[in-house]
């Protein structure tokens, strides 16, 4: 675990300081469930956004570690970084898993949000107090939630072997630091293009855009946009500390990813196997959600010292953003039903 979570700062420091066979064919050869397949050959092709800068990479590169050990190496794990099997569109990436063309991927739920809507109601605003509430309410194996993702991501064609994180989302902007709901008023903010963060956005009159991650640190260099919102170790990932002058720390919208396996090739797998990818799914993002949260002071410290201000609000601030938000779980009562939201802690 210290050398992992070495690693993530390594990775993100270094960042700052420079600013079953083939695919399908092997994971058939699994051949189903019937006596003996768990002794078959399985070579699995993982797609994932992001490269080995991402702290992400840990949980796809500690399922593949994990999987080839113990199954002393006739379960490979071939991994595919930056969108590479989708020609870098992280949406591709998610219907070629859905479709079975790739056997494994890692992507967010804000993606596949565009699939699966209901994943908008994870990142509502200040649905979660803290870590401890989202290892209660989403990350735990047999919490209500986990499930709740497993069975909305299961009507999709992929069946997901483990939930980790991108971490809790901080707001940046180059004009001003953002103290009140009254700060955010006016900016134009860069938003991921979910249905849910544009209305959020303009409920506290901001002008939002969305926009591909890739476009983010020009525009906010050319002044196309004054801001955005991300983890920290996304900020860092894009260099946006170079364009950005103040960071305000929210926690507003908490973020996750899943390690998924298409329905295609976890139907070929014997009961062993598919025991088995369920295990090493689950304690490879175990592993990444620590290490992250381990790094996440090395992260803060990279922005301080490119020169960001980076605030923390108090209570009272907090709560006049959370009484500012609160209209949007109104707004989205019916689109996703009261029972999503209680699944996740918020009652009407």
């Amino acid at each position: 675990m210290k050398k992992l979570v070495a690693l993530v700062l390594a990775l993100v420091m270094s960042l700052s300081l420079v600013a079953c066979g083939s695919s399908n064919s092997g994971a058939s050869s699994a051949g189903g469930s019937a006596a003996g397949t768990s002794q078959k050959k399985i070579t699995l092709k993982a797609g994932m956004s992001g490269g080995e800068t991402s702290p992400t990479y840990i949980a796809l590169s500690e399922f593949k570690k994990l999987l080839e050990e113990k199954s002393d190496g006739r379960i490979e794990v071939e991994i595919y970084e930056n969108d590479q099997l989708s020609s870098g569109d992280q949406a591709k990436g998610c219907e070629m898993v859905m479709d079975g063309t790739i056997d494994v991927e890692m992507h967010s739920s804000l993606i596949w949000s565009a699939y699966v809507p209901e994943m908008q109601v994870i990142a509502f605003p200040f649905l979660f107090s803290g870590y401890d509430d989202v290892d209660a309410k989403v990350l735990d194996p047999n919490c209500a939630g986990y499930a709740q993702i497993q069975e909305w991501m299961g009507g999709t064609g992929v069946h997901t072997v483990g939930v980790l994180e991108n971490g809790f989302r901080q707001i940046s902007n180059s004009k001003k630091e953002i103290l009140t709901p009254a700060d955010v008023k006016g900016l134009k903010m860069r938003i991921p293009g979910i249905a849910m963060y544009v209305d959020l956005y303009k409920l506290l009159g901001a002008s939002a855009s969305p926009m591909n991650f890739s476009e983010v640190y020009t525009a906010l260099q050319q002044g196309t946009i004054d801001g955005q919102e991300n983890p920290l170790s996304a900020m860092l990932t894009g260099k946006f500390e170079e364009v950005q002058s103040y960071v305000t720390m929210w926690n507003y919208s908490y973020d996750i990813m899943m390690l998924d396996v298409s329905d295609k090739v976890w139907q070929t797998l014997s009961d062993e196997d598919k025991t088995l990818l369920e295990e090493c799914g689950k304690e490879a993002c175990a592993t990444q959600v620590q290490a992250s949260r381990d790094a996440d002071a090395g992260f803060r410290k990279t922005v301080e010292d490119a020169g960001v201000k980076v605030t923390d609000l108090t209570d009272d601030q907090m709560k006049a953003f959370v009484d500012a938000c609160a209209p949007l779980y109104e707004q989205y009562r019916e689109t996703f039903g009261e029972d999503a939201f209680a699944t996740f802690g918020y009652n009407f």
